[in-house]
């Protein structure tokens, strides 16, 4: 009887991170920030994949016309070109995901402070992120999304 009663004034809320991450402006706002910083290079990347394939059918159609030592060379420069953009490719998607978790981790840092003052307030005396099921009587995601709401997050 004493672990019933026990039970019964455990406060417990659960806040979904998915549906934060999707809905809140702080996650917005980061995705923004992801596109803006990534897509010029992302488009100059593209660019430069063009004048690659442009090139490959450039010398598709001269290569018979071409000396030895000039069809070596174009296909040197070629191998060149395809090297320095996978490699540019790489790179573009090393800084992208280095910057991705940066900006995640600051996401989660608001999260917890917006959760950790709702619990606060609603005097709650657990809550959990992850769940295998959790009711809806118990999901403060709503409360944690207004929370970043006001506090600019």
């Amino acid at each position: 009887m004493a672990a019933g009663a026990i039970a019964q004034s455990v406060k417990v809320g659960y806040v979904s991170l998915a549906r934060i991450e999707k809905e809140s402006a702080a996650s917005q706002h980061a995705l923004a920030v992801l596109k803006q910083e990534f897509e010029p290079r992302h488009q100059q990347l593209l660019e430069f994949q063009k004048r690659i394939n442009a090139a490959r059918e450039q010398f598709g159609k001269d290569r018979e016309r071409l000396t030895s030592v000039e069809a070596q060379a174009k296909g040197r420069e070629l191998s060149d070109m395809m090297r320095q953009s996978d490699q540019t490719a790489a790179q573009l998607s090393e800084a992208f995901e280095l910057r991705r978790i940066e900006l995640r981790s600051r996401l989660i840092v608001e999260v917890r402070a917006a959760i950790t003052s709702v619990a606060e307030a609603g005097q709650f005396d657990l809550v959990l992120q992850e769940a295998i099921f959790a009711g809806p009587g118990i999901d403060i995601t709503e409360l944690v999304l207004k929370e970043m709401a006001r506090r600019g997050g």
